[in-house]
């Protein structure tokens, strides 16, 4: 159990590609027992059991560091599967509510000390795709703005068809917000 828990969250955190690029990163086995338990209740069908799984690691992850910083990248890993998983249950409002959440812990209230942060980019690059699966073009745009300017490797989702259109849109109003 250990060493699948173990295999599991490596895939998962992308240990190799985060440490290649400089990133510091720990392998936390707590945190890695746990997800890897959450995903065999979901295996299981105790949906509801994972999703306290997923809250207790978020709530913990929050809690651990006393000078309220949190380590972003567990913070984002742990994000995407809840998220991911509220979504599956087919609760929109709470997969939401996970986005927003990170959005406010990671992005607004650290602003001032994120210029890079790959991690939080890739949340926010699922929550922009989150929000146009949901039909909300201009906001999902927004967001995955705000991921480009933390991560430029997801320069390519700006490129898709959906965000080109608003941005045509956007040209023609004269705006760089729409």
């Amino acid at each position: 159990f250990f060493d699948r828990s173990m295999i599991y969250y490596t895939k998962l955190t992308r240990e190799r590609r985060r440490r290649s690029t400089g990133q510091e990163f720990s392998l936390d086995q707590t945190t890695a027992i746990k997800h890897y338990f959450a995903l065999t209740k979901i295996r299981d069908g105790e949906f509801n059991h994972a999703e306290v799984i997923y809250r207790r690691i978020i709530e913990d992850i929050m809690n651990e560091d006393e000078d309220g910083h949190c380590d972003h990248a567990k913070l984002a890993v742990t994000t995407l599967l809840l998220a991911l998983h509220c979504q599956r249950m087919g609760d929109i409002k709470k997969a939401r509510s996970v986005f927003l959440d990170f959005f406010r812990e990671a992005i607004v209230r650290n602003d001032e000390h994120i210029d890079e942060c790959a991690c939080s980019a890739k949340v926010l690059g699922a929550y922009a795709i989150f929000e146009m699966k949901q039909g909300h073009l201009s906001k999902s745009y927004q967001i995955a703005q705000k991921a480009v300017e933390l991560d430029a490797e997801l320069r390519p989702l700006l490129k898709w068809k959906q965000f080109e259109a608003i941005q045509t849109r956007c040209t023609r109003q004269g705006t760089s917000e729409c």
